[in-house]
């Protein structure tokens, strides 16, 4: 059983199809997400969030409600962006688990999270067997999302980019700059903007019980 606990690992998709996916993080800067939202919807880009769950607040409820009804994706990453890499079992199950509640609290109802992206790209180097890992799959998820593509420069971006990237962006003035000036480029590229679920053709699976 011990050997089925593993999770995976992602920093890109398949290179035989146009798609790519945009990853926004962290969102202390939250009065930009209107802004964000109303490009990706110019554009047809479907956008996956990595909030902390210290940044998810009540009133900001019709923004993330915004967020889940107009097909974007939410992911985990864990609630006050400690380096999970370097906590307790307990720790980063509780971290992982209290997001999960923040959310929740914030849009009204459940959501169920199927990626999970460590702070700092922590857990890259642990291994997918590793206790680290298992912790992870204890508190339910076996899908790390990590990246291929990680600057501000646009013209980097529009560089690097390929088919099956995964680009790392945060939510600030000059990472907006840059999704303004990326999105058009690659809907003329042909490139489909998508979730990083659907870029990797994941689904949600149940953690095992633990091993007694």
């Amino acid at each position: 059983m011990g050997a089925e606990r593993h999770i995976n690992h992602f920093s890109c998709g398949s290179e035989d199809v146009a798609k790519i996916a945009i990853t926004i993080d962290d969102w202390y800067s939250r009065e930009l997400l209107p802004e964000f939202l109303d490009v990706a919807n110019e554009y047809n880009c479907k956008l996956t969030f990595y909030p902390i769950g210290v940044n998810l607040l009540p009133e900001d409820r019709e923004l993330w409600l915004r967020v889940i009804n107009e097909g974007h994706e939410i992911g985990n990453h864990s609630n006050t962006h400690i380096n999970l890499e370097k906590a307790s079992r307990d720790r980063i199950v509780r971290q992982l688990e209290n997001m999960e509640k923040r959310l929740a609290e914030c849009v009204g109802q459940d959501y169920e999270l199927n990626t999970v992206r460590f702070p700092f790209g922590a857990g890259r180097h642990k291994g997918t067997k590793s206790s680290f890992a298992k912790a992870v799959r204890d508190a339910g998820y076996m899908h790390a999302i990590f990246w291929n593509i990680d600057t501000t420069d646009a013209d980097e971006i529009l560089r690097k980019t390929k088919n099956g990237s995964i680009i790392l962006l945060h939510s600030n003035n000059k990472d907006m700059r840059a999704f303004k000036k990326i999105l058009p480029v690659f809907q003329e590229r042909g490139f489909e903007m998508v979730t990083v679920s659907e870029l990797l053709g994941l689904t949600k699976t149940s953690p095992l019980p633990p091993n007694d």
